[in-house]
């Protein structure tokens, strides 16, 4: 028998109509007459609906008590009007239409009591049959009531806390939006300022040149800055960093650069959006790098692509001139390799022996 049909609502069910059946056993004399064991045969088999028609099920299970003097069949059909009926005074007279059926269904007295302690014992029997599965009902459907209502409580609360941690980041997002404005925003502005006079009142061209180059740095900076702070500022579930890098922007971005490149091998191409931004974020990470800690060194971009990976190495040569000091967290590498991974990809980067340096992209094409 399979899962679908082999339940323990299904068991529970078979057992207490098997058990409803057999009642009469217990409340008969043998031999039984044919149409007792037939009332308990139907008795017994009514009980399979009482979950789908509970009182439907304690109507045709009521005779019963009278016919044979099987109780448990009614008592089993009254404990599911119990537990699935809202309304309360269904129950009540049910409970009492049952305990009523049980002082009219008085077995002989074999106890040796007299007739005011018979008539107490089928009283007290009587309300006990009756008030018995009723309450238990009520009981059983009070704590599954409690029980989705302490699940819906924890629902809210989860949301609550839900909702106060995104608080919490809206805040800490328009902190950091008015620090990057204050004091980023100022700074790159003074130093556009100073290019441009620089580039006004030099009379050396490469120093003009130099400073054009920094100005319009500076004012794409700028640019930059003032979309990303306005990207924090912006509610979390509608903001979007965009425009994003692609693959196409790479050329301006190693016209910028202001170091000697050679680029081997075609651009990777047909990448998906966040292939194309990874690619981009490693080149401009790797030539930062290079400005920084071997300036106007040699740069080497080889490209790489088959049907299945794509690879990108940005490697330099070793640098004539000193390590220009700049503040640095270590973190750019470890932010490409955590970008990488997440795309199924590797970035690994390492010491040559002639004293240059190698950063490698892996991507698989997807």
């Amino acid at each position: 028998m399979s899962d679908r049909y082999f339940r323990p609502a299904v068991a529970v069910d078979l057992l207490v109509a098997v058990i409803g059946a057999f009642d009469v056993w217990f409340t008969r004399d043998l031999p039984f007459a044919p149409w007792e064991v037939g009332v308990a045969v139907l008795t017994g088999a009514v009980l399979l609906v009482r979950r789908h028609a509970p009182i439907v099920t304690f109507v045709l299970t009521l005779p019963a008590v009278l016919v044979i003097g099987a109780l448990l069949a009614p008592m089993a059909a009254l404990y599911s009007v119990a537990r699935s009926s809202a309304k309360r005074w269904v129950v009540v007279v049910f409970a009492i239409v049952l305990g009523l059926s049980c002082l009219f269904t008085s077995p002989d007295d074999d106890l040796g009591l007299d007739d005011l302690e018979f008539l107490l014992h089928q009283i007290i029997f009587a309300i006990l049959a009756g008030a018995g599965p009723a309450a238990l009902g009520w009981l059983v459907a009070t704590r599954q009531r409690l029980a989705g209502q302490m699940s819906e409580i924890d629902r809210v609360y989860a949301h609550e806390r839900e909702l106060q941690v995104a608080a919490a980041r809206e805040r800490e997002r328009a902190e950091l939006a008015s620090e990057m404005h204050d004091v980023v925003s100022h700074q790159v502005s003074l130093i556009a300022v100073q290019a441009g006079a620089l580039q006004v009142v030099s009379a050396d061209q490469d120093a003009r040149a130099a400073a054009a180059v920094i100005r319009k740095l500076s004012v794409d900076t700028l640019d930059e800055l003032r979309h990303m702070v306005k990207v924090l500022r912006a509610p979390a579930a509608t903001s979007g960093i965009s425009p994003q890098p692609t693959i196409e922007h790479l050329p301006a971005l190693l016209t910028a650069s202001a170091l000697p490149v050679d680029l081997i091998g075609p651009l990777p191409a047909n990448l998906a959006p966040a292939g194309e931004r990874a690619v981009y974020r490693t080149v401009q990470e790797a030539l930062t790098n290079v400005r920084k800690h071997a300036p106007g060194a040699a740069v080497t971009i080889s490209s790489a692509c088959t049907d299945r990976i794509v690879s990108v190495s940005i490697t330099n040569v070793a640098s004539a001139q000193p390590p220009i000091a700049l503040p640095s967290a270590g973190s750019g590498l470890r932010g490409l390799r955590q970008r990488a991974q997440l795309l199924g990809g590797t970035v690994t980067a390492q010491a040559l022996s002639d004293g240059g340096w190698t950063v490698r992209i892996e991507l698989p094409r997807n």
